[in-house]
């Protein structure tokens, strides 16, 4: 039998068809397509970065990094001259701009070009995850959605983690799909590994990556066999120890530092004060704001909203350490937290509604030309985003039935997961789908593998009933 005419169950191409050195090539050249929609789109598309925001931050950042200053808080240095320790941000993306102001690369232009390329990278990951799922067909298909998929292109273009997030998002997923392919030990600690410097992007991938680590554990243990049965626990575990101790190892240098300028333990950032503070006052509770993360200071750096009074307005440091006004900032926020508890579930609806499209759609696209993205694109990629998503559920419902759904392929369910849950408990935002993206394009693609396989099938049934009558 032909396996080009009878692919694989969920396969559209069978994986060996296709030489290694074609498959570089096709992948190689989507990257390219890839990277020239960014730079067109950096070009023509994107707002420029605002004066004040995080996307201006990142940059301030980097740019004292690469002069010696450390991490400093950037404002209080561009505008008052103060050099305050700061951890407001994981030091992910401002140690990538600081190599790159090094080099010479220290315009927001062509630092926003730099991440262009990170994106591009991305792409590629998203095609080589697909194809060890799904063939090479599977990761054409998804390298191409990924490519032009305007949530992941408008996010390059910003100046702001998002495209390392992605990044990560994909890298991790192949490392745990590596990992289920030969549980051997380089390839446990390479998940770690990835997962660590992910959380030195964003905070999701400490959940993303004792989630794998445990899955993955369990799965070991349940498939893999000896002579005399399954394999036990004890090395199994040993494994996935090891596997998180190198993610703990990999943001051991970053904690040692907060704790000598904090005297505190903050192993990742100080932001979890102003997000609860923000995310948790009356005007993130109802009205036009409802499921936002709301601040009285505005986009010139000036404050006094009466409307955003009593939500975030900067952190109250008065001769303190940050660490110990984002305590208070998490006090504040989650007093008020358990005084509207009743609330809470129709907020919960709201931050989610906002991230996925279904709540104040036109308002938070609108939002985004704030963090350097265009609005109009904004809601072609929302919408993108929802179409891959229903054709990533048709396809797990269409290889359940076939029975030919897999964990490895379950495994893609965890980023938009622990992705849902950060945004309930923090705000609705688009751009926090960026750890899910690669994951939610890699099963839409399987999802159009899957139903043209079906058809495939239910076509071939019919020429035979044909041919047999």
């Amino acid at each position: 039998m032909d396996p080009a005419a009878h692919p694989a169950p969920g396969t559209l191409i069978a994986p060996t068809i296709r030489p290694p050195a074609r498959t570089a090539a096709l992948l190689g050249l989507l990257v390219l397509v890839a990277l020239v929609i960014r730079i067109d789109a950096l070009r023509n598309v994107a707002p420029p970065v605002p004066e004040f925001g995080d996307a201006r931050a990142y940059h301030l950042l980097g740019a004292n990094l690469a002069e010696g200053r450390g991490m400093v808080r950037p404002y209080d240095l561009l505008l008052a001259g103060e050099e305050i320790p700061t951890a407001e941000y994981p030091p992910g993306l401002p140690v990538v701009l600081a190599v790159a102001d090094t080099v010479g690369v220290d315009t927001t232009t062509g630092q926003r070009a730099l991440l262009c390329v990170v994106g591009s990278l991305t792409v590629g990951l998203i095609g080589l995850l697909a194809r060890r799922l799904g063939g090479d067909g599977a990761g054409y298909l998804a390298a191409l959605l990924a490519a032009v998929h305007p949530a992941l292109w408008g996010a390059d273009v910003t100046l702001m983690a998002e495209p390392l997030a992605a990044f990560f998002g994909a890298a991790v997923l192949l490392a745990a799909v590596a990992v289920a392919d030969r549980p051997s030990p380089w390839r446990w600690g390479l998940l770690g590994a990835v997962a660590g410097l992910g959380c030195l992007v964003r905070s999701e991938f400490a959940l993303v990556g004792p989630i794998l680590v445990a899955a993955l554990a369990w799965q070991v243990h349940r498939s893999a066999t000896t002579g005399s049965g399954p394999v036990p626990w004890r090395p199994v575990l040993a494994r996935a120890a090891m596997s998180l101790g190198v993610l703990v190892a990999v943001l051991v240098p970053w904690t040692i530092r907060n704790a000598l300028a904090f005297d505190a333990f903050v192993p990742l950032s100080n932001n979890s004060g102003s997000v609860a503070r923000g995310a948790n006052c009356d005007a993130a509770y109802s009205g036009p704001f409802r499921g936002l993360w709301v601040t009285d200071v505005s986009l010139e750096g000036t404050g006094g909203a009466d409307d955003r009074a009593g939500c975030f307005s900067g952190f109250p440091l008065d001769g303190q350490n940050e660490a110990v006004a984002s305590s208070e900032l998490r006090s504040d926020g989650m007093a008020y937290l358990r005084d509207h508890l009743g609330e809470v579930p129709g907020v919960v609806a709201a931050r989610v509604g906002r991230t996925v499209g279904l709540y104040q759609f036109d308002q938070q696209a609108n939002f985004a030309a704030a963090e350097g993205r265009d609005p109009a694109w904004e809601r072609r990629g929302t919408r993108m985003f929802q179409v891959l998503v229903l054709l990533g559920a048709v396809g797990l419902v269409v290889s359940w039935r076939r029975r030919t759904l897999t964990f490895e392929r379950l495994l893609l369910l965890v980023p938009p997961a622990v992705a849902l849950v950060t945004v309930a408990v923090t705000y609705g935002n688009p751009r926090f789908r960026a750890v899910a993206e690669p994951a939610i394009v890699v099963l839409a693609a399987l999802g159009v593998v899957d139903l043209v396989g079906q058809q495939g099938v239910l076509v071939r049934s019919s020429r035979r009933t044909s041919s047999q009558s």
